[in-house]
C-alpha cells in the first residue's frame, strides 16, 4: 500500500481524493445539522413573532369592540352593534387559530386563558341587547308613556276646573311632572346623582302630600306608577352598567394583562433562540474553518471554492445578523436567491429583520399613545379657561368697589395667581399641541420695526422698575425690513426669551439686535441675538436646558419661579421654523440665546397698515351709553363678567340669553347694536346660532363676536366660517374687549 502510494500519483490523487470527500463528506453532515439547527431557531422565531403579533392584533380589536359598545350604549345602533360581533366572531377564529407547538406550555396557559376570557366575553355579548332593550323600553318608553298620561289628565283636568285657585294648583302639579320626568332622565341618561333625590321629593308631593287626594286619585295612581317604573329603570340601568363598565371591561383589561404576560414570555424564548443562534453560528464557522485547513493541503482550488461558497456566505450572514442585533434593520443580506441551505438561512434573516420592523411599528404604537394623553392634557387646559374667566373677571370687578387696604392685597393676591396660572395653562396647552402635532404655522407680513417696538413697550417698565438697561436695536436696515413669518409665534419665542431675560439679570443690561444678511433676490437670513448680564447657566445644565419642565437648577425655581416650559416651547416653535434656538453661556457672566430665521421680503415696512388700536388708544375715554347689546352664554358666573365689563364702556342695555335658540328668539323681536356669542351650549351653539341670526334681514351686518375658550386655528376658523366677525378668547381680558369695541362699535363712538 506503502509501495503503491509511494510510486503512483494517482493513488496518491486517488488517496487525496478520499480524504478530501471524507473531509468534504464530514463537512457536509455537520453543516446540514448545524443549518438544520439554525433553521429550526429561525422556524421558531417566526412562530413566537407571529403569534405575539396576532395577539397584539387581537388585543387592539377587543379595546376597540370594548369602544365600540360605549357607542352602543349611547346610540343603541344596530349596525354598530352588527360590527361589534363581527369583530367578535373574527377575534374567536384567530385566537382559535393560533397554534404554539410543542414545547411551549407556559404560552399556551395564556392562549387557554384568553380563550376562556373571550368566550366569556361572547356569552356576555348576548346578554348585553337583552338588558340594554330592557333599559330602554323602560326609560324610553313606559317612563315618558306615564309622564305623557299625567299631563294629559291633568291638561283635562285643569280645563274642566272653572275657580281660578284650582287651576293655580292643577299648574303647579303640572309644573312638578314636568320636572319629575326632567330630573328623572337627567338622572338615568346624564347620572346626574343629584337628580335622584329630586325624584323622590316630587314623587312625595304628588302621591303623599296632595291636599284633594279624591279629585286627583287618577294622578296619584300615575304618581305611584311613575314610581314603581322609576325604580325599576334604576335597577335596569345599573345591570346595564354593571355588565358593560364592570364585567366586560374587566374581562378586556384581563385580556391585556394576560397579552403583556405571553409578550414576555415571547420576548424571553426570542432571546434564548437568539443565543443559540448565535453559538451554532460560531461554532459552525470555527468548524468550517479547519476542514478548510485541512482541505487546502490537498487542493487549493477544492479550498477555494469552499471559501467561497460556504464560509464566506456564512460569515456575511453572521454579519447581517450582528447589524440587526445592533439595531440596523437596514443592513444587506445577500444569497437570498440561492436554494440551498444557505440561501433558507438567508431568507430566514430577511424574515427575522421583518419582524424586528413589525416590532419597531409597535413601539411606534406605544409612542402614539403618549401622543393620545398629550391631547387630553391640551383639551383639560381647555377646560379650566372657563371658569378661570370667572374667577378673573370677578377679581378685576372687585378692584372697582371699595375695599379695605388688606382686601385690596389679598384681591392683588388673587388676580395675580390668577394670571400666573393662565400662564401656565397657556404654556401647558402650547405644548400638548405641538406634541400632538397640531401646531399650524402662519405666513404672514411681519414689519420688523414695529415687531422691535411692541417688545420694547413691553418690557421698558419691568427693566426701568429693576434698574436694568433695555437695549433694542434699531437701524435704517431694520425699519425699512418686511418679510413674511408668523407673527403671532415669533413673537411669542421673543417674548420668553427676554422675559427670562430681565426675569434673571438683577444689574447690567439686556438687548435684543437683528443682523440682517441678504441670500437671495427676495430672501433674507435673520440672526436674532438676545443676551443679558444675568446669572449664567452651567455648562453641565446646558445640555437639558430645552427639556420640558426643567431649569437649569431647581434653586432657580424657588428663587424666580415658572414652569420650566418657556425654553421648550420656544426650542420646538423654532424647529418648526427651521430656525433652531441655540445658547452660549458663562455662570456668572450671562446669557447670549440666538437663532437664524430664514424668509421671503415682502412689502416695505411702510406699506403695512397697523390696525392695532390698543397702542395708539390706550388712553382714549369711550361712551358706548347708546349701545345696545345681546350677551349670549349658558354660564351664569361669565354672565356676571361680561355685564359688569360691559359696564365699564357704559353699556346698560344689555341682553342676555342662555343658549342659542334664545339669542335667534331674541333677535327676531330686538335690534342690537353687537352681539357677543359664547361657542359652546346647549340647545344650539354658537356657529349654528350665528346661521340662523344671519337670515335674518336686521342683522346682515351687525357685529357678532365669538366668546371662546377654544385657541386652536380650526377652532378660531369655524367662527368665521359660521359667520362671525371677530373673537375674543377666554379668559376675558378688559384691553382684548375693549380693542373689539373700538373696533366694531367704532360709528356709535363718533356719532356719541
Amino acid at each position: 500500500m506503502l509501495s503503491l502510494l509511494s510510486k503512483s500519483l494517482a493513488a496518491k490523487m486517488s488517496l487525496a481524493m478520499v480524504l478530501v470527500l471524507v473531509a468534504m463528506s464530514a463537512s457536509y453532515f455537520i453543516m446540514n445539522q448545524r443549518l438544520k439547527t439554525i433553521e429550526d431557531s429561525f422556524s421558531n422565531i417566526g412562530k413566537i413573532s407571529n403569534y405575539a403579533v396576532d395577539i397584539l392584533k387581537i388585543n387592539k380589536d377587543i379595546v376597540e369592540m370594548q369602544r365600540d359598545i360605549s357607542v352602543y350604549g349611547a346610540s343603541g345602533s344596530a349596525p354598530v352593534f352588527k360590527k361589534i360581533m363581527v369583530n367578535y366572531d373574527s377575534i374567536e377564529k384567530r385566537l382559535a387559530e393560533i397554534n404554539v407547538g410543542k414545547g411551549a406550555e407556559s404560552i399556551q396557559i395564556h392562549l387557554n386563558g384568553m380563550t376562556e376570557l373571550v368566550s366569556r366575553y361572547g356569552t356576555n355579548l348576548k346578554v348585553l341587547t337583552l338588558r340594554f332593550t330592557q333599559r330602554n323600553e323602560l326609560i324610553e318608553k313606559e317612563l315618558p308613556q306615564i309622564y305623557l298620561n299625567a299631563v294629559v289628565l291633568l291638561e283635562d283636568l285643569k280645563t274642566k276646573t272653572t275657580d281660578t285657585n284650582g287651576k293655580l294648583l292643577v299648574t303647579e302639579y303640572l309644573n312638578l311632572w314636568h320636572m319629575l320626568h326632567r330630573d328623572a332622565y337627567q338622572f338615568l341618561t346624564k347620572k346626574d346623582y343629584a337628580k335622584r333625590a329630586e325624584v323622590e321629593k316630587i314623587l312625595n308631593s304628588l302621591s303623599k302630600n296632595v291636599a284633594d287626594r279624591s279629585k286627583f286619585k287618577n294622578m296619584i295612581d300615575l304618581s305611584n306608577s311613575y314610581r314603581h317604573t322609576f325604580s325599576k329603570s334604576v335597577q335596569a340601568n345599573r345591570n346595564y352598567l354593571s355588565l358593560v363598565n364592570v364585567v366586560m371591561a374587566g374581562d378586556a383589561i384581563e385580556f391585556s394583562t394576560l397579552a403583556n404576560s405571553l409578550r414576555e414570555d415571547s420576548l424571553t424564548q426570542l432571546k434564548q433562540i437568539k443565543r443559540d443562534a448565535q453559538t451554532t453560528v460560531s461554532m459552525t464557522e470555527s468548524i468550517l474553518n479547519v476542514l478548510a485547513l485541512m482541505v487546502v493541503t490537498y487542493i487549493v482550488a477544492l479550498s477555494l471554492f469552499f471559501h467561497l461558497q460556504i464560509t464566506r456566505a456564512i460569515k456575511r450572514l453572521t454579519n447581517s445578523f450582528t447589524h440587526f442585533l445592533d439595531g440596523d434593520l437596514e443592513a444587506p443580506i445577500y444569497d437570498l436567491k440561492r436554494k440551498d441551505e444557505i440561501g433558507i438561512l438567508a431568507k430566514a434573516a430577511n424574515k427575522f429583520r421583518e419582524l424586528s420592523k413589525d416590532l419597531s411599528e409597535a413601539k411606534h404604537s406605544a409612542e402614539h399613545t403618549t401622543k393620545v394623553k398629550s391631547e387630553f392634557l391640551a383639551n383639560m387646559s381647555h377646560e379650566i379657561r372657563t371658569p378661570m374667566n370667572g374667577i378673573l373677571g370677578m377679581a378685576r370687578q372687585m378692584t372697582r368697589t371699595t375695599l379695605t387696604p388688606e382686601q385690596s392685597k389679598m384681591l392683588q393676591l388673587i388676580q395675580s395667581s390668577g394670571a400666573s396660572l393662565l400662564v401656565i395653562i397657556n404654556d401647558i396647552l402650547d405644548l400638548s399641541k405641538i406634541e400632538a402635532s397640531k401646531i399650524e404655522l402662519e405666513s404672514e407680513p411681519v414689519d420688523l420695526s414695529y415687531l422691535l417696538e411692541e417688545l420694547k413697550h413691553l418690557f421698558q417698565e419691568q427693566a426701568d422698575s429693576k434698574n436694568i438697561q433695555l437695549y433694542i436695536s434699531t437701524t435704517p436696515e431694520v425699519e425699512k425690513l418686511a418679510f413674511l413669518a408668523d407673527e403671532t409665534r415669533l413673537k411669542q419665542v421673543l417674548i420668553n426669551l427676554l422675559g427670562n431675560a430681565v426675569k434673571f439679570t438683577e444689574r447690567g443690561s439686556v438687548s435684543l439686535t437683528v443682523n440682517i444678511q441678504e441670500i437671495g433676490l427676495d430672501e433674507v437670513k435673520l440672526t436674532f441675538n438676545v443676551s443679558d448680564t444675568g446669572i449664567g447657566i452651567a455648562s453641565e445644565h446646558l445640555g437639558t436646558l430645552f427639556e420640558a419642565f426643567s431649569q437649569a437648577d431647581t434653586s432657580i425655581t424657588r428663587r424666580f419661579g415658572g414652569t420650566g416650559l418657556g425654553l421648550t416651547i420656544s426650542n420646538e416653535l423654532l424647529n418648526l421654523m427651521e430656525a433652531p434656538l441655540k445658547v452660549e453661556s458663562v455662570l456668572g457672566e450671562g446669557s447670549h440665546f440666538y437663532f437664524d430665521l430664514k424668509a421671503k421680503r415682502t412689502l416695505s415696512s411702510m406699506d403695512l397698515g397697523h390696525k392695532d388700536v390698543s397702542l395708539t388708544t390706550l388712553k382714549e375715554e369711550i361712551d358706548l351709553s347708546n349701545i345696545n347689546a345681546l350677551v349670549v352664554e349658558d354660564n351664569d358666573i361669565n354672565q356676571i363678567v361680561i355685564e359688569a365689563m360691559l359696564n365699564e364702556f357704559n353699556i346698560t342695555s344689555i341682553n342676555m340669553a342662555n343658549n342659542g335658540q334664545e339669542a335667534v328668539e331674541q333677535c327676531a323681536l330686538g335690534v342690537f347694536d353687537i352681539i357677543f356669542m359664547d361657542m359652546q351650549m346647549p340647545v344650539l351653539d354658537g356657529p349654528q346660532a350665528t346661521l340662523k341670526i344671519r337670515e335674518i334681514s336686521a342683522f346682515k351686518h351687525t357685529p357678532i363676536i365669538a366668546l371662546t375658550a377654544n385657541v386652536l386655528s380650526a377652532d378660531k376658523q369655524r367662527c368665521f366660517d359660521a359667520g362671525m366677525d371677530d373673537y375674543i378668547a377666554k379668559p376675558l381680558e378688559y384691553d382684548a374687549l375693549r380693542s373689539i369695541l373700538l373696533k366694531w362699535c367704532r360709528t356709535n363712538i363718533e356719532r356719541t
